[in-house]
């Protein structure tokens, strides 16, 4: 949907989308080449990046309600917005360990098993089921990340043009003082422009 919106709120509602693909970027990229370089492989170190995320993502969930009592309805439907998505990335996360925690356990009961080189000094191994594992925790939320990074960019680009999804009026209801809806979406006409 299209609506009436100022340069001001425009640049205000990118804000959200930008923190978040930051935090895609900072948290998950960078953080997790730290983590692998420091330690080892070890999945404990790793711990450390969904926290730092869920913090940002809490922030987002803060200010979105902050920003719905004191900014524009457009700017506040962008930071609710950018905090549903965020959900979805904790949600990945859940999946991820819970993936990782029932095969650790199931491994550790059953014992045994193939182990694998770590490819350190020491000449340590650890159990194969623990490495295929990590990695499928991995791609679970690798693709969350991918898919949420490119969704959070076409927001950046439809915050300056003034769309937001209709259906984000489920979780921030328009009233009348929300920005003046001008069409259906950047295609068509306006509503008032007669044929």
């Amino acid at each position: 949907m299209l609506y009436k919106i100022t340069k001001e709120e425009a640049s205000a509602a990118k804000i959200p989308h930008h923190i978040f693909n930051l935090n895609v970027i900072l948290t998950h990229l960078a953080m997790s080449k730290v983590a692998l370089e420091i330690g080892d492989g070890s999945p404990v170190n790793f711990i450390l990046i969904p926290v730092i995320s869920i913090m940002v993502i809490s922030y987002l969930y803060f200010k979105s309600k902050q920003k719905a009592v004191e900014e524009s309805w457009f700017v506040a439907a962008h930071w609710t917005l950018a905090w549903r998505r965020g959900r979805i990335l904790i949600i990945s996360y859940v999946i991820a360990i819970a993936i990782f925690m029932v095969a650790t356990l199931i491994g550790s009961l059953l014992g045994g098993g193939m182990m694998m080189n770590d490819f350190s000094a020491d000449g340590s191994s650890t159990p194969i089921h623990e490495k295929i594992t990590m990695f499928l925790s991995a791609v679970i939320v690798f693709f969350t990340l991918l898919i949420m990074f490119l969704q959070e960019g076409i927001s950046v680009y439809d915050a300056g043009k003034g769309i937001i999804d209709p259906s984000i009026t489920k979780y921030i209801p328009r009233n009348d003082t929300a920005n003046e809806a001008l069409a259906e979406n950047e295609y068509s006409t306006p509503k008032n422009k007669e044929k």
